[in-house]
C-alpha cells in the first residue's frame, strides 16, 4: 500500500503545486506516535511557523493533522537543509481538493525548482514509508 501518492506537480514561477491522493486505508491524520516517528527524522518540524487554529508553530497540530499538510512541512524542511543560504524563507499552504476523494493541493515556494522537486519525491517517500512502518 502507498499511503500518499503523487498525482501531479506543476512548476510555477515562484512555487511548484502538488497534487495528492491518500489511499483508502491510508490514516487521513496524523497520530501522537506517527508524529513522533516523524519528528525523530525531522526534529525542526515543530518549530515551523504555521498558521492553524491551535498556535504559532506546526508543533501545535504535528499529532493530529493531515498527511498532505505533514508533506508541506516536510517538502519546506527538505529544501531548509539542501539551500545553503541561512536566511532563505518557503512557505506553503495545504487544502482538500476534495476531502470524500481524499484528494489534496500542496503548494510550496522555492528558490531551486529541481531541489523542491526532489524535496517533494523524498518527502513522499518518507512519509509513505513512516505510515507503513506505523501501521505494522
Amino acid at each position: 500500500m502507498t499511503p500518499l501518492t503523487i498525482d501531479r506537480l506543476v512548476v510555477q514561477n515562484d512555487r511548484v503545486i502538488c497534487e495528492v491522493t491518500l489511499a483508502p486505508t491510508a490514516p487521513r491524520l496524523t497520530t501522537p506516535a506517527l508524529a513522533a516517528r516523524i519528528t525523530h527524522a525531522f526534529p525542526n518540524l515543530p518549530r515551523h511557523a504555521c498558521v492553524n487554529d491551535e498556535g504559532d508553530t506546526f508543533g501545535a497540530v504535528i499529532t493530529h493533522t493531515t498527511l498532505p499538510h505533514v508533506l508541506e512541512h516536510l517538502v519546506i524542511d527538505l529544501q531548509t537543509r539542501a539551500d545553503p543560504h541561512p536566511d532563505a524563507v518557503y512557505v506553503g499552504t495545504t487544502e482538500w481538493l476534495d476531502e470524500f476523494a481524499r484528494r489534496a493541493r500542496v503548494e510550496v515556494s522555492f528558490t531551486d525548482d529541481l531541489v523542491a522537486l526532489r524535496a517533494f519525491r523524498d518527502a513522499a517517500h518518507f512519509l509513505n514509508e513512516a505510515v507503513v512502518r506505523y501501521a505494522s
